[in-house]
C-alpha cells in the first residue's frame, strides 16, 4: 500500500511538471508573437537612423572644432556670394548647411536619407551631388557647396527633396548662444523630424498635430510621435514624446513649462525655446524662415 501511495505521489509531481512547463509555453507565446510579428528590418532601421543621426551631429561638431565653435552657416562661409545667388542670410537654409558637410566630405548624401523614410514621394537620395565644379553654383570653381541639393519636400516643389532630418532654427538668440557646441545635454539641435503642430496648452505633454504627417510613420503610428533626437552634448536620444523629460523654456510668467521640440512657442521670453524644423528658406530674422512639414 505504501509503494502504491508513493508511485502515486510520483506520477501526480510529473503531471504538474508537465502543466507548468505548457503554461509557461503559452505565456512565452503571448510575450512573444507580437515581437515576431513585427518587420525584421524595422529594428535595423531604427539602428541605423540613430547612427546616421549621430553622424551628421558629430560631423557638426567636428567642423565646430574648426571654426571657433560653430556649426556651419552658409551666410559666414559665402560673404562673396561665389556659390549662390542668395545673398546673405537668406544662405541659411537647411539645403544649404546639409551640403556643406557633404562638400567637405564630413558625410555623404546616404545619410541625409532616414532608412525608414515614410515620404518616398518627395524624398531621395541624392545620387549625383557634385564635389568638382558644381554647375549649380554662381562661381562653380570658388563653390563652397552645391547648391543642387535640396530640402524642400512640399508637393509645389520642382524637384524631390534630398534630405529626411531637421534642426535648430540658426536665427537670432539660438544661432548667437545655441548655434555651437554648448556641451548642453538639454538643448536639441538636430534629429528626425515631426509633425506640425497644431494646438498646444502651456505645460502640456501631448500637443495636438497633424496626425495624417508622413513623419510619424518612420518610427511609430498615427497617434503619437517618436524619433531620434541630437543634443548640444553630442549625445542622440530616442524620444518617444515631442516634449522630453527635462526640456523647458523661459516662459514670460516665471514658470518654466515643458518644450515641445517641434513648436515655437509663442511665450517664449528669451527666444531660445527649441524648435526643430526643415527650413525652406532662411533670413535675418526667425520670421524670414519658413519651416515645412508633410
Amino acid at each position: 500500500m505504501l509503494n502504491a501511495r508513493r508511485r502515486t505521489r510520483r506520477a501526480m509531481t510529473i503531471i504538474e511538471v508537465l502543466v507548468v512547463m505548457v503554461l509557461l509555453v503559452i505565456l512565452l507565446a503571448v510575450f512573444l508573437l507580437p515581437a515576431i510579428g513585427q518587420p525584421r528590418h524595422r529594428g535595423t532601421r531604427h539602428l541605423k537612423d540613430s547612427t546616421q543621426v549621430r553622424g551628421i551631429v558629430q560631423a557638426m561638431v567636428v567642423w565646430a572644432n574648426s571654426n571657433q565653435d560653430r556649426y556651419p552657416l552658409p551666410s559666414v562661409l559665402d560673404p562673396e556670394n561665389a556659390t549662390t545667388t542668395e545673398q546673405g542670410a537668406a544662405k541659411d537654409h537647411t539645403a544649404n548647411i546639409l551640403s556643406i558637410l557633404i562638400f567637405n566630405g564630413w558625410i555623404s548624401p546616404e545619410i541625409t536619407i532616414n532608412p525608414a523614410e515614410s515620404n518616398t514621394a518627395f524624398i531621395e537620395r541624392d545620387d549625383d551631388y557634385q564635389y568638382t565644379d558644381p554647375p549649380a553654383t554662381v562661381r562653380p570653381a570658388d563653390a563652397l557647396w552645391d547648391p543642387a541639393f535640396k530640402a524642400d519636400f512640399s508637393p509645389g516643389a520642382p524637384q524631390k527633396a534630398n534630405n529626411s532630418y531637421a534642426h535648430m532654427m540658426p536665427s537670432r538668440a539660438r544661432l548667437e548662444k545655441q548655434w555651437r557646441n554648448t556641451f548642453s545635454a538639454t538643448e536639441a539641435f538636430f534629429g528626425n523630424r515631426g509633425p506640425e503642430v497644431t494646438g498646444w496648452t502651456k505645460g502640456g505633454k501631448r500637443p495636438a498635430f497633424n496626425d495624417a504627417s508622413n513623419t510619424l510613420l518612420i518610427h511609430g503610428g498615427r497617434t503619437s510621435w517618436e524619433g531620434n533626437i541630437g543634443y548640444n552634448d553630442s549625445h542622440v536620444a530616442f524620444e518617444t514624446t515631442m516634449s522630453p523629460e527635462g526640456m523647458t523654456y523661459a516662459a514670460a510668467d516665471g514658470k518654466p513649462p515643458r518644450d515641445i521640440l517641434f513648436y515655437d512657442e509663442p511665450d517664449d521670453l528669451d527666444g531660445l525655446n527649441a524648435f526643430l524644423g526643415v527650413y525652406k528658406s532662411a533670413g535675418a530674422t526667425p520670421s524670414e524662415f519658413r519651416a515645412i512639414w508633410d
